[in-house]
């Protein structure tokens, strides 16, 4: 069996936002964050930093990772399938470099939250599941609703028939980017993460912020706090 590979995607600035992935919760950048629980992990053999940044490339010092610096065509965020094309090509890099790629995981370090369990279970669901892909999700009992035209209109509801929340029948989840597993295989046939047939791991709400302001990087530090988290 092939390797089991962390690829964690990591940039320095976007949107404006200066040191995005090397801010600091307890004294520990988000990169070093996911860098830790991809090598705390019980099945992932290989943990990979791709970034444009020097200075992020830099994290990985000390560590067992390999770091490999981002091709100019993925530096921006405005293309489709950005991360999923940027996976591929690191892929195709890893077996250039002698390689041998079974399974790839996907970290980002936006999602500080996860634990080292989430991301082993994500992955066994690849491994000894029926799936070709894995994604965490935590489960999200709201009424949603949306803009048509000059009015809003309810998605996931009736407003008509509005139930009490215990006997809603529906089971809305929500994609929190904290972990993916895919084959190999899956991901360069179908040049996407969640490719083939997917299965989920679900994760509390409160684990599954991701920062993309300055509002979340503060809820998601007041979190750790609270809860004792560590890395």
């Amino acid at each position: 069996m092939g390797e089991i590979v962390a690829i964690i995607p990591a940039r320095e600035e976007q949107e404006g936002h200066t040191d995005r992935d090397l801010r600091e919760l307890k004294g520990t950048s988000l990169v070093e964050i996911a860098i830790r629980q991809a090598l705390g992990s019980e099945l992932i053999t290989q943990v990979v930093v791709n970034s444009d940044s020097e200075r992020v490339r830099g994290e990985t010092e000390g560590y067992d990772v390999r770091a490999y610096e981002r091709p100019e065509r993925f530096a921006g965020d405005d293309r489709v399938m950005q991360v999923d094309r940027l996976l591929c090509w690191q892929v195709d890099r890893l077996e250039q470099d002698g390689g041998d790629v079974d399974t790839v995981v996907l970290l980002f370090p936006i999602a500080p939250l996860r634990t080292v369990d989430h991301i082993d279970e994500t992955v066994r669901t690849v491994r000894d599941g029926p799936y070709e892909s894995a994604l965490t999700l935590y489960e999200d009992i709201r009424y949603i609703w949306e803009h048509a035209g000059d009015e809003v209109v309810a998605v996931n509801y009736d407003p008509m028939k509005r139930y009490p929340r215990e006997l809603r029948a529906w089971n809305q989840l929500v994609e929190n980017k904290a972990v993916y597993a895919v084959r190999r295989d899956t991901l360069l046939q179908t040049g996407s993460r969640l490719g083939g047939t997917t299965g989920g791991v679900e994760m509390p709400q409160y684990r599954s912020f991701m920062i993309r302001t300055q509002r979340d990087f503060e809820l998601v530090k007041f979190i750790a706090e609270v809860d004792g988290v560590s890395w």
